[in-house]
């Protein structure tokens, strides 16, 4: 058996004796949070025998506070109240029944409010209607202005070649009528008549003696009469307009001599631009611009001693007119709509 070496049990020994120390001390240390009992005073008197000091008095806590342990002065049973930071005073109505306002004071006195006064719009500006359906008359004014050839001598592939209309007669006053059926409010079904009287032709060879010799220029005229149609953006305010004719043109020229042109065709198509000026229900105006596009396919020529012919070697030429004019229109016998 082997025998202890005396530092093992000495070093066993030492380690013993500091834990059981150790646990001592955590067992009799006094504990926080908890103070001796005071001594009465024969204990106090006992404390000074043994030679211990006794503890000092509690202070008082303040007037009306609770007793240590005991439930607060005045208060009901635990439980059947709320503790005292939730405590909310009960709400007593004023007693002259008014409502007060939040700061404590009575509410102002509101006063009745004012009477309510209706105040209509403005009127909105008068709008005439263009009535749905009448019966359409117009009248128109203004100058008509000839381009082109009355008639042709000659034509190739490229060009025309012949009498100019202008060098017959030149441009002049224009009027027209017009009279027809508006519907569906914008738009116009129409018969036309226009006359124009016309200025000196501007070749003078006409009237030279060493020309055609028939002497100064009397009178000239043209007509074109058709059926015509008008359509209007805006009828009932201002509006675009757009005016198509087709239909048939008369040429006239007399001379001092007696001589006479004839001239004539159908066919001519006329198309214009414009506006449409409504000025009441009844009543508008309509500045134009038209170009007119045809040919005379009958042509004749009267002088004196020989009577009416045909003009010989002649070809039906392309003329047109411009025409600008200012048109009044009225609707008679107006739908009420």
């Amino acid at each position: 058996m082997p025998s202890l070496k005396g530092p093992t049990v000495a070093g066993t020994l030492a380690w013993g004796g500091v834990l059981l120390g150790f646990l001592g001390s955590l067992f009799f240390a006094e504990r926080p949070g908890r103070a001796e009992p005071q001594a009465s005073s024969a204990g106090s008197a006992a404390g000074a025998a043994s030679g211990k000091a006794a503890l000092p008095p509690l202070p008082a806590g303040p007037a009306g506070s609770a007793a240590p342990g005991g439930a607060p002065a005045g208060s009901a049973t635990p439980g059947s109240a709320p503790p005292p930071y939730m405590y909310q005073e009960p709400w007593t109505p004023p007693p002259d029944g008014a409502q007060r306002s939040p700061s404590g004071g009575p509410l102002p006195i509101a006063g009745q409010p004012a009477p309510y006064i209706y105040e209509p719009p403005p009127p909105a500006p008068p709008m005439h209607r263009a009535p749905w359906a009448s019966l359409y008359v117009g009248a128109r004014v203004g100058a008509l202005f000839p381009f082109g050839y009355a008639y042709s001598t000659g034509r190739d592939y490229y060009y025309e070649y012949g009498e100019e209309w202008a060098g017959l007669a030149t441009g002049g006053p224009a009027i027209e009528a017009d009279l027809g059926v508006r519907f569906a409010r914008s738009f116009g079904l129409y018969g036309f008549w226009e006359h124009a009287w016309m200025g000196k032709g501007s070749d003078p060879s006409w009237r030279a003696p060493s020309g055609s010799n028939f002497g100064e220029q009397l009178s000239a005229t043209t007509d074109f009469a058709g059926l015509g149609f008008r359509w209007s953006s805006r009828p009932s305010t201002v509006g675009f307009l757009i005016d198509l004719g087709l239909g048939y043109r008369w040429f006239n020229e007399k001379w001092a001599s007696g001589a006479k042109f004839d001239l004539e065709g159908f066919g001519e198509f006329r198309f214009g631009l414009g506006a449409d000026v409504r000025l009441n229900r009844l009543v508008s105006l309509t500045p134009l611009m038209s170009v007119s596009t045809g040919s005379f396919s009958s042509r004749e020529v009267t002088l004196p001693g020989e009577g009416k012919h045909d003009i010989a070697n002649t070809f039906s030429g392309s003329h047109g007119t411009v025409t600008l004019s200012l048109g009044g229109n009225f609707d008679l016998l107006a739908t009420d709509d």
